[in-house]
């Protein structure tokens, strides 16, 4: 496992950005990740109303890819790992390309 301090993976924490959507401005996704393997995903589809949809399950860290792959069929399943961000990756785990390629980058938050 990635540790960081005090044995906590270095990976934990919360994400946030908006990702690309068909059917409207986007989507306002946060992702939750603890370091004893769960998870939370929210997303909210921006112009569509209030309604936020959430997600939980746990999740799998591989340390030489440094994807983390989050266990649920309804959710984009791939995450690269990065200093203080997350990749989401397409449904065969590789990187997005293109001019979007940019826009499914979440920030970590910091916590205080």
């Amino acid at each position: 496992m990635n540790a960081g301090k005090d044995g906590e993976a270095a990976w934990a924490g919360i994400y946030h950005g908006v990702t690309p959507a068909a059917s409207s401005s986007g989507i306002d996704v946060i992702v939750i990740l603890n370091s004893n393997n769960t998870y939370k995903v929210s997303y909210r589809y921006i112009d569509k109303g209030d309604e936020v949809f959430n997600f939980t399950g746990t999740l799998s860290w591989d340390e030489k890819t440094k994807v983390i792959t989050l266990r649920n069929n309804d959710l984009p399943p791939y995450y690269k790992v990065g200093k203080n961000y997350l990749l989401q990756l397409d449904m065969e785990g590789k990187e997005i390309k293109g001019s979007l390629s940019k826009n499914y980058k979440l920030q970590k938050v910091p916590t205080v």
